[in-house]
């Protein structure tokens, strides 16, 4: 019976629209999309709330880490043993906190956890994609006249200028999601899922050396340089993207290297 009496109310409902004139259907569709907006606005504002209260907790954490790292030698059992309890009871809140950043811009709070799980750097693009030596970054993320159209356009990763075959590696670990072999645009390139919500791109490469599906570690060899595609010379386009949008990668090719070079000091 219940059945029946939504498919009856739905048919009303239908008739009800079908009836309307141009105006009518006009101010409803204002309507719903004022109320759409309205609402997505909101659950942004609550998004951006979250994260802000969280960003608030991980300084917390990493005042409390610092002060467990600083006690005397005398204390150093107690220290480590408040400071593991202290790492596991967190470590669910630094996993959501890093699905639900944005950006790099959010991780300066983090960086004396990394110090001490530096492993969870492995999984998130955290360095350069290219051996040391031979290349240059030859144009930053942001708006640029594109060499090709001459038209100012926004760079949505980073290019690094490198001679033919120099070889490419996943700056983190992951999964290949996607390879193409275009004549256009990013040319031959590789996509690869890691966790927490990022995704890299390696465009206009000379060869591809993984397959799709295949699971990658970080700094391993996936590809070779080329000048594949929307492409006037040998180079590498770079990009990171987080939940779905394109951020600025340079924040990340020194960050594993930072935090590893403070340990090694310590």
């Amino acid at each position: 019976m219940a059945m029946v009496f939504k498919k009856k109310g739905l048919k009303r409902i239908l008739a009800h629209l079908m009836s309307l004139g141009k105006k009518e259907v006009r101010y409803l569709i204002f309507l719903i999309v004022a109320l759409t907006v309205l609402l997505l606005g909101k659950a942004f504002s609550m998004m951006e709330e979250d994260i802000g209260e969280q960003m608030v907790a991980m300084d917390r954490y990493n005042t409390s880490l610092r002060a467990s790292s600083g006690n005397t030698p005398m204390d150093s059992v107690v220290s480590d043993r408040e400071r593991d309890r202290l790492l596991f009871e967190i470590e669910e809140r630094i996993v959501k906190y890093l699905f639900q950043i944005p950006d790099y811009t959010y991780m300066s709070s983090l960086e004396t956890y990394f110090r001490y799980s530096p492993g969870l750097l492995d999984e998130i693009p955290s360095c350069t994609p290219l051996e040391k030596g031979d290349y240059r970054l030859s144009s930053a993320y942001g708006y640029r006249v594109h060499p090709i159209s001459g038209k100012r356009k926004k760079h949505m990763g980073l290019d690094f200028a490198a001679p033919r075959d120099k070889q490419v590696y996943t700056t983190a670990a992951g999964t290949v999601v996607s390879i193409v072999r275009s004549k256009t645009g990013y040319g031959t390139h590789i996509i690869i899922r890691h966790r927490f919500g990022f995704r890299t791109l390696y465009g206009h490469l000379a060869r591809i050396l993984v397959k799709k599906g295949q699971f990658v570690q970080q700094h391993e060899l996936i590809g070779t340089v080329g000048s594949s595609g929307g492409s006037t010379g040998y180079h590498l386009h770079y990009e990171v993207s987080k939940n779905g949008e394109k951020i600025d990668p340079i924040p990340s090719l020194d960050l594993k290297r930072k935090i590893i070079l403070e340990l090694i000091e310590q």
